[in-house]
């Protein structure tokens, strides 16, 4: 069998970190990346779910997948969601189905997902690839997040005191990247997808070696 038809499964990468670090400058760097190379033609970012009412120029299935409150509940009933949170009386969380249909087809999917909700997902999902960033130092954190001119001083400090926190979580996923520079790491990023795909092939090739020996 050859490579292409062993390695057909897509690969989930669920990319986490502090608040500041650079997740989504980094992902559309990825994007960017993998549009350009000849082997990796797709990545898709995964969609949430949540209970909230759509917002003008949101489009289902593109922004959010909108479903009401018993729906939601019980989709959390029947394992269907990855991870989840509330935030202002509304449920946001990953739904597993949309994830599964994409790598049975192949494609790769990548998650930005909060450190608690990745934790979830990686424990809910054992075939995400868990990635956390880190910043080059907290100097640096810090001037991120003050430069992004959004939240006062006082909220900057609680988001300082909660990377304090979250990066001590960092053992508990499968890779390990320092964001010094967006296009460097998206190529970091890359060669990791490459790594997992090369190895889904091998571990499936030692598998058909062994049913058909």
């Amino acid at each position: 069998m050859k490579e292409a038809e062993l390695g057909s499964k897509g690969v989930v990468l669920c990319v986490s970190g502090p608040s500041g670090v650079g997740k989504g400058t980094v992902i559309a760097a990825l994007q960017r990346l993998v549009r350009q190379n000849k082997q990796h033609q797709q990545i898709d970012h995964s969609v949430s779910v949540t209970t909230r009412e759509p917002r003008s120029g949101e489009t289902e299935g593109v922004d959010y997948y909108f479903r009401s409150r018993e729906a939601f509940e019980q989709l959390l009933r029947q394992g269907e969601i990855l991870e989840h949170d509330e935030y202002c009386g509304n449920y946001y969380g990953t739904p597993r189905a949309p994830i599964l249909d994409r790598m049975n087809q192949g494609i790769d999917v990548v998650m930005d997902v909060t450190v608690p909700g990745s934790i979830e997902t990686i424990r809910n999902f054992p075939a995400a690839i868990g990635i956390f960033l880190l910043p080059p130092s907290f100097t640096e954190l810090r001037r991120r997040l003050e430069g992004r001119g959004t939240e006062k001083p006082e909220a900057i400090e609680l988001r300082m005191a909660k990377a304090v926190i979250e990066i001590k979580q960092a053992s508990r996923f499968k890779y390990i990247v320092v964001n010094y520079d967006v296009e460097e790491t998206a190529r970091q990023i890359l060669a990791i997808l490459e790594a997992e795909r090369h190895l889904a092939v091998n571990m499936q090739g030692i598998e058909e070696l062994i049913i058909n020996r």
